[in-house]
């Protein structure tokens, strides 16, 4: 997806609230942001730590499953400007760096930790 502020493509996600579960977390942020209302989340992909934007914070990549044929809606049109579906060997050229090293741990089979 690509947000309206930034130009480049990322991966779905957002922070979890305060009494909220991750897992829960994972679901809001899918409605909100790309109208997924009905994930099956697989496994944890990774476990990430980031020091960027003057926060601390820890990023856990999921990997989820939806229905095949479901088209991507941009839910929040405030803050999403695109989402779409793209084959794993044929992202966009603007496909966030961060992003691409996920995907290439999700084609590799590995399980991510370390810096985001």
């Amino acid at each position: 997806m690509r947000h309206t502020y930034v130009d480049q493509w990322y991966l779905p996600g957002g922070g979890v609230k305060k009494g909220e579960s991750i897992a829960a977390a994972l679901v809001r942020e899918l409605a909100e942001e790309v109208a997924i209302a009905d994930p099956v989340i697989e496994r944890v992909l990774g476990v990430y730590h980031s020091c960027r934007e003057s926060k601390d914070d820890h990023i856990v990549i999921f990997i989820v499953r939806t229905a095949a044929s479901r088209i991507l809606g941009r839910a929040d049109l405030q803050e999403i400007e695109q989402a779409d579906w793209f084959p794993v060997d044929d992202l966009p050229e603007t496909t966030s760096p961060a992003t691409r090293r996920r995907i290439a741990e999700y084609r590799q089979g590995a399980t991510g930790t370390g810096a985001w």
